[in-house]
């Protein structure tokens, strides 16, 4: 979670001000995200800082937010796409082997007539 007490501390006269803000994560977060950060090169108070700009140049989080059920149903509609992707290139494929209904019917009920007798 991330819940904020803010503090401002106004630094310099003359200077571009700057503000501390003290925000209450998990600990095992902060050192997951310092230890991603430090990999490119840069430190939690610069990313901070980097996401708050954002957030002010384009007026907005610079992510999508999601319901836990909405972002199930992109991941799904995802799949079916990549699924109905991976179908067309099959049935593209001059070696795929076509059946009929019937066909494919008589090859079920032969399998679940298999397993009845193992």
């Amino acid at each position: 979670m991330c819940m904020a007490g803010v503090q401002y501390v106004q630094k310099g006269v003359g200077f571009m001000s700057t503000a501390r803000i003290s925000v209450n994560v998990d600990e095992d977060i902060k050192q997951g995200a310092q230890k991603v950060l430090a990999e490119m090169g840069l430190d939690l108070t610069t990313a901070i800082d980097s996401f708050l700009r954002t957030i002010v140049r384009e007026e907005r989080i610079p992510y999508e937010l999601r319901t836990e059920k909405a972002f199930r149903e992109a991941a799904h509609r995802e799949y079916v796409r990549a699924e109905l992707e991976k179908s067309i290139i099959e049935a593209n494929n001059p070696d795929t082997v076509r059946l009929t209904h019937n066909e494919v019917m008589a090859r079920m009920a032969k399998r679940r007539e298999a397993r009845q007798h193992e």
